[in-house]
This record gives structure tokens, C-alpha cells and sequence, in this order.
């Protein structure tokens, strides 16, 4: 996992499909100092943690993409509806499926069976874990080319842009009448 942790992330969550598969669980990320961030990651996450199951705090760049590559898969147990997927997107990026809570911008990120599986909890987390293997990492990077490539980024701006230009002020949300 590679994520802020905070409640809404469900780190927890994780923890337990990592305990459920029986696997090893890496948690890279930083926890700000807001009241309910640190009482979630001291009365939650830490308590949940073993030698297995283990927070290494933040990591730079380089030890992000070495994290990315080597694992067998990521996991997504957010619990908001993720507005945008970077650490999703840089997964698949790495030949790394993705197994996420189906919300959000995660929906539209991982294609279940192909880059990863999207699930809606724990239980089917830990089920999907095991099935990462059936995933094809040339797959999951040739996606990422594709679908979130610089090129793509821009084009979809573009598009955006375009559809703004030519629409009626009334359908544009927030214009002054």
C-alpha cells in the first residue's frame, strides 16, 4: 500500500486482507499531524500491525518504483470515492495489478480480471491477492501507456476544453446567469 493514512483510506482494512491471504503487507506513506490522522494510525493502524503486516513511513520517488516493481500487487481499500488514482495509475505503470474497493476514479482505473480486481471489502480483497498471478504485468503496463499517457492527459483537456467553448452558459455548472 502506498497511501496517506488516515481513516479514509482504510489502511485497516488492508491489514486485515493481507491477514485473511496470508500474505506479507508493505505500508509506505505519511500521516500528517491532524488530530484523527495520528489517533487513526495510533489506535488503528499501529495496533493492527505485526512482523508481517509492516508501516515503513514515507519513501522517496526511487524507493516508490522499486516498491511498485517488486510487489505482487497494491492494494486500494479507500473508502472515499477517490476523485483521481495516481499511486493506481503508477502500479499499473510498473507491471503491478491493482486491488481496490470499487469507488470512485479506482473504478475507472483498474479493469477487474485484466489490471487487478475492484472488490467491496476486505474478505474480497484477500481472495483477489491470490488471484493476482492469473494478471499479466505487460498487460497491466501497456494500459497505463495507453489510457494515462502525457498525450492522453492532454487530450482529454482538450476535449474538455472544447465541449466548455461550444456549451451553453445555463449547462455550464456555476455560471452566472
Amino acid at each position: 500500500m502506498l497511501t496517506r493514512i488516515c481513516p479514509e483510506k482504510g489502511v485497516h482494512l488492508g491489514i486485515e486482507a493481507a491477514k485473511h491471504a496470508g500474505i506479507s503487507l508493505l505500508i509506505a506513506g505519511k500521516t500528517f499531524p491532524y488530530g484523527a490522522h495520528l489517533s487513526y494510525f495510533n489506535n488503528t493502524v499501529k495496533p493492527a500491525l505485526d512482523r508481517r503486516r509492516r508501516f515503513i513511513g514515507p519513501v522517496g520517488f526511487g524507493r516508490k518504483l522499486r516498491l511498485l516493481g517488486a510487489a505482487q500487487c497494491v492494494l486500494a481499500p479507500s473508502l472515499a470515492a477517490e476523485t483521481s488514482s495516481l499511486v493506481a495509475r503508477e502500479a499499473l505503470a510498473s507491471g503491478t495489478p491493482v486491488i481496490a474497493f470499487a469507488r470512485g476514479a479506482l473504478v475507472e482505473t483498474v479493469d477487474h480480471g485484466r489490471t487487478g480486481f475492484l472488490v467491496n471489502d476486505e474478505i474480497q480483497m484477500a481472495a483477489a491477492i491470490e488471484r493476482t498471478v492469473e494478471l499479466d504485468p505487460d498487460h497491466c503496463r501497456r494500459v497505463a501507456r495507453v489510457r494515462f499517457s502525457l498525450e492522453q492527459m492532454v487530450q482529454r483537456y482538450f476535449g474538455y476544453y472544447e465541449s466548455l467553448a461550444h456549451a451553453r452558459p445555463e449547462t455550464i455548472r456555476g455560471a452566472a446567469a
